[in-house]
């Protein structure tokens, strides 16, 4: 009986020794794969976060820009309405000229580097996309004359714009021609004051940055050999208004071209804040993704501890089971005798 107990226990030991090598060399075969998918696994969680952290830092810095923005925009807005309520009482010839030197500063401002406004009053942050240029103010193309004349503009790239100006044509028709000749060669024309300001997109800004080679018959532009003229950047809105200011005669209108200045700048603010709105949206959205991930990484974790504790209990319950078939079979023996 004792001889029948050892062999069974003997047999049960080499089926239990077999058993586990076998399910460690499964466990070793299996762990290099295990190993190499949650490196690939963990690599990639990693720069997505890193990609997260990127587009925050340039969402906040964009936030950031965008306040200061709305600070400019306000001030300006501030200092216009000072100088609207000054206009409320008479103003002298040397008071006008001090609201003429206080708007040229204002501009001076905005020609500043890191300006959330243009001088023409224009975010900075959104680029029309088009050049802008005028002509010297010393040649009169508007003005009507009692003599017919023929202008020839030659351009940088070899075309030539003809301008044919009917003797006593008013100002608005001697625009509305010259509006329709310019178009032919993807140029705008408008006037701006008493200025004619050409405008271009990016691809054709060169006709208007490089000189023009004009030749007229003595009326407006001299007869003979062209005449090199080269555009300039127009004035901004402010320098307008200040010009305004010097030769104003009704207060009240030139009050309310100060008031349509500052609904273009309340337009602005209210354009800012919805900017805003998007951005603190992307920001918030790419927070929660952070905290998700957070929370996503801390189960894998959990996870991958419940499997290595049910690992070692499956060892654990292997070694009982193997230590209570060796004392059933003692037990047996004994009670034989």
């Amino acid at each position: 009986m004792l001889i029948d107990s050892l062999k069974q226990l003997t047999s049960s030991v080499g089926a239990l020794k077999t058993a586990d090598k076998a399910a460690k060399t499964q466990a070793i075969d299996a762990e290099p794969a295990k190993a190499g998918t949650s490196r690939n696994s963990s690599l990639q969680q990693q720069l997505d976060t890193l990609s997260r952290w990127s587009v925050s830092a340039d969402v906040s810095r964009q936030l950031a820009k965008n306040q200061q923005a709305e600070q400019q925009v306000r001030q300006l807005y501030q200092q216009l309405e000072q100088l609207k309520k000054q206009l409320d009482l008479p103003q002298s010839a040397s008071q006008k000229q001090q609201v003429s030197q206080q708007l040229l500063q204002l501009e001076t401002q905005l020609k500043h580097k890191n300006t959330a406004l243009t001088p023409a009053l224009q975010l900075s942050s959104q680029p029309t996309g088009q050049s802008q240029w005028q002509l010297n103010s010393k040649i009169d193309l508007l003005s009507p004359r009692k003599q017919a004349e023929l202008l020839t503009i030659g351009l940088a790239d070899g075309q030539r714009i003809q301008l044919n100006f009917p003797a006593g044509q008013s100002a608005e028709g001697n625009l509305a021609m010259m509006k329709q000749e310019f178009a032919k060669h993807q140029i705008e024309l408008k006037q701006q004051g008493s200025a004619l300001v050409f405008s271009a997109t990016a691809g054709q800004s060169h006709l208007l940055s490089q000189p023009w080679q004009m030749q007229g018959e003595g009326i407006r532009v001299a007869a003979g050999n062209p005449v090199q003229v080269r555009l300039q950047k127009p004035e901004g809105q402010l320098s307008l208004l200040a010009q305004q200011a010097q030769q104003m005669e009704n207060q009240q209108a030139y009050q309310a071209e100060l008031a349509q200045v500052q609904q273009k700048l309340q337009q602005m603010v209210r354009q800012i804040q919805s900017e805003r709105q998007v951005l603190v949206a992307k920001l918030n959205a790419l927070r929660m993704a952070d905290s998700q991930q957070s929370e996503q990484q801390v189960s894998v974790v959990s996870q991958e501890l419940k499997v290595q504790m049910q690992q070692g209990a499956a060892s654990s319950l292997s070694a009982i089971m193997a230590q209570g078939n060796v004392t059933r079979s003692l037990v047996e023996f004994a009670l034989a005798d």
